[in-house]
C-alpha cells in the first residue's frame, strides 16, 4: 500500500512540475492584460521559476540525506502548493514574480527528493519499471501542459491555470503526508552551504546581467557584471579548496576534465537554447502574429511536445544496434540546432497554405532531437565517469541542464528588448515593452499596430538567429571534445 501511495503522489508531483514550466508561457499574453505589460516584470514570471527551479534542485538533493526525503518533498510540496494559489490571486506582477519564485523553489523538491523516495521505497528490481514511469508522466507533463494550459484559459481564465495545479498539489501533499514515518539519518550532515550560496548569487547576477542588456552602457550594469564574475570566481576557488580538504563540494568541478563528459553535457545546453526558448516563447508569437487563441496555441505546441512521448525509446534502440554515443550526440545536436534555422527559413520566405504544415514539421523535428537526448545523453555522460564520480557528475550535468533552461530563455527576452528598444520609431517607442511582450493588441492605433508587428517579427528573426548561432557553436563543440573519446 505505502509504494502506490509512493508512486502516485511523486507521479502526480512530477506532472504538475514540467506543466507548470510549459504551460504558463501560454498564460503570458493574458497575464499582460490583467497585471500590466512591464516585460522585465513579465520574464520574470517565467525566469523566476525556472533559476530558483535550477539551483534548489541541487539544494534540497543535498539537504534530502539528513532530513529524510519525505520530510523534504512535503516542505517542498507545502511551499509549491501555497504558490501556486497565491499566483492566481496575485494582485501585481511584482507578487506574481514573488509567488512563481517560491513555486520553482518547492517545484525542485519534486526531482530532487522524489526520485530518492523511489529509489529508498522500491526494490533494485522494480526501479526500471518505476523510473520509466517517472521518464513518461514528465513528459506528459511537457507535452500536455500547453494543450491543457490554452483550454482552461479559453474557459476560464490564466488563473485556472494556477489553481489546477493547486488542486493536484492538495491530492499530492496528502498522500506524502500519509507515507509511514522514514527512520532517522544518523549520519553527519555534510552540506557545502557557502558553495550553495555563491552558486545562487553568481546565478541571480548573471540572470540580472543578460536581462539588463538593453541597459548594458549604464554604469549600474557594468558593476553588477563585473561583480558576478568575481563571485563565479570565488565560487570555482571555493570549490577547489573544499575537493582538496576531502570535504563534499556543492559542485565537483573534478568532473570538466573529462572532455567526454563535457561533450555530451553541452548537448543538455543546446536543448536550453532551443527547444525550451520555443517552448516558452513560441506561443506567444503563436498569438501575436497568427492571432490565435490560447487553446489553438496549445494544441500547435503539440508539434514540438509530443516527441518528448515516444523518442525516448527510440533512443534506446539506436543506441542498442551499437550507434556511435558521438554520432548520436552530434545528431540529438544539430536537430535542435540546425532546427531553429529551418523555422526561420519557413516563417520568412514562406506564406500561404504549405507555412503552417511546414512549421509544425520544423517543430517537430526540433522536439525529436529534444525527446532522443532526454535521458540518453544523461546515461552516456554518467557512464563516462568513474562511478565513484557519478553523483557528484549527475550534479554538474542537472545544473548545466537547468541553468542553461533559465539562461537561454532570460537571453531571448533581454535581447527582444534590446532590439526592439533601440530600433522603434519615436512614436512606437513608448510601446517597447509591450511589443517585446508580444501583446500587441495593448496598442489601439491600428496603423501603430501594424508596424509594432513588423518590429516584432524582426526581433524574433533576429533573436532566434542569434540563439541558432550559438547552438551551432555548441554543436561543434559537441564534435570536437567527442572526437577525444574511446569507445
Amino acid at each position: 500500500m505505502s509504494q502506490t501511495l509512493v508512486l502516485c503522489s511523486i507521479l502526480l508531483a512530477v506532472f504538475v512540475v514540467p506543466s507548470s514550466i510549459s504551460g504558463t508561457a501560454i498564460a503570458l499574453p493574458y497575464i499582460a492584460q490583467k497585471l500590466g505589460s512591464d516585460s522585465v516584470l513579465l520574464q520574470w514570471v517565467v525566469n523566476g521559476f525556472n533559476l530558483f527551479f535550477a539551483c534548489f534542485t541541487l539544494i534540497w538533493g543535498a539537504i534530502n540525506d539528513k532530513w529524510g526525503a519525505k520530510h523534504c518533498l512535503l516542505t517542498g510540496v507545502a511551499l509549491y502548493l501555497v504558490a501556486s494559489l497565491f499566483s492566481a490571486f496575485a494582485p501585481t506582477l511584482l507578487w506574481l514574480d514573488i509567488a512563481r519564485v517560491c513555486a520553482g523553489i518547492g517545484g525542485a523538491s519534486v526531482f530532487a527528493c522524489g526520485s530518492t523516495l523511489l529509489i529508498h521505497t522500491f526494490s533494485a528490481k522494480d526501479h526500471a519499471k518505476v523510473f520509466a514511469a517517472f521518464g513518461t508522466t514528465a513528459g506528459l507533463g511537457i507535452t500536455l501542459g500547453p494543450t491543457m494550459s490554452g483550454f482552461l484559459i479559453d474557459i476560464f481564465a490564466y488563473q485556472a491555470i494556477f489553481i489546477f495545479h493547486f488542486l493536484i498539489l492538495i491530492i499530492v501533499f496528502v498522500l506524502i503526508f500519509l507515507l509511514p514515518k522514514e527512520k532517522q539519518n544518523q549520519q553527519i550532515f555534510d552540506f557545502d552551504i557557502m558553495g550553495a550560496i555563491l552558486f545562487l548569487a553568481f546565478m541571480l547576477g548573471l540572470m540580472f546581467s543578460i536581462m539588463n542588456l538593453n541597459d548594458c552602457h549604464q554604469a549600474y550594469v557594468l558593476v553588477l557584471f563585473v561583480l558576478c564574475i568575481a563571485i563565479g570566481i570565488i565560487f570555482v576557488w571555493h570549490q577547489k579548496k573544499c575537493y582538496y580538504h576531502n570535504k563534499t563540494p556543492f559542485l565537483d568541478i573534478a568532473v570538466l576534465n573529462n572532455p567526454t563528459f563535457v561533450g555530451l553535457t553541452l548537448v543538455t545546453v543546446i536543448a536550453g537554447f532551443s527547444f525550451v526558448v520555443l517552448l516558452t516563447y513560441f506561443p506567444i508569437f503563436l498569438s501575436a502574429v497568427f492571432n490565435l487563441s490560447a487553446s489553438f496555441v496549445g494544441v500547435f505546441m503539440l508539434a514540438l511536445t509530443a516527441p518528448m512521448l515516444f523518442c525516448p525509446i527510440l533512443a534506446a534502440r539506436f543506441l542498442s544496434k551499437e550507434m556511435s554515443p558521438k554520432l548520436f550526440a552530434l545528431m540529438v545536436s544539430l536537430m535542435m540546432s540546425l532546427g531553429l534555422f529551418l523555422l526561420l527559413v519557413v516563417l520568412y520566405f514562406l506564406s500561404g497554405a504549405m507555412q503552417v504544415p511546414l512549421i509544425l514539421l520544423v517543430l517537430f523535428i526540433i522536439g525529436c532531437g529534444m525527446g532522443l537526448h532526454a535521458g540518453a545523453i544523461d546515461r552516456l555522460a554518467l557512464s563516462s565517469v568513474d562511478i565513484e564520480k557519478s553523483g557528484f557528475a549527475a550534479g554538474v550535468l542537472n545544473s548545466f541542464r537547468l541553468g542553461s533552461e533559465a539562461l537561454g530563455v532570460a537571453l531571448y527576452g533581454a535581447l527582444m528588448q534590446a532590439f526592439i528598444a533601440t530600433n522603434s520609431s519615436n512614436s512606437l517607442h513608448s510601446y517597447a515593452s509591450i511589443i517585446a511582450s508580444g501583446n500587441l493588441g495593448l496598442i489601439e492605433n491600428l496603423k501603430l499596430q501594424s508596424e509594432a508587428l513588423h518590429l516584432y517579427l524582426q526581433a524574433f528573426f533576429i533573436v532566434i538567429g542569434i540563439l541558432g548561432i550559438l547552438s551551432l557553436l555548441l554543436s561543434f563543440a559537441v564534435w570536437v571534445l567527442l572526437r577525444q573519446q574511446t569507445r
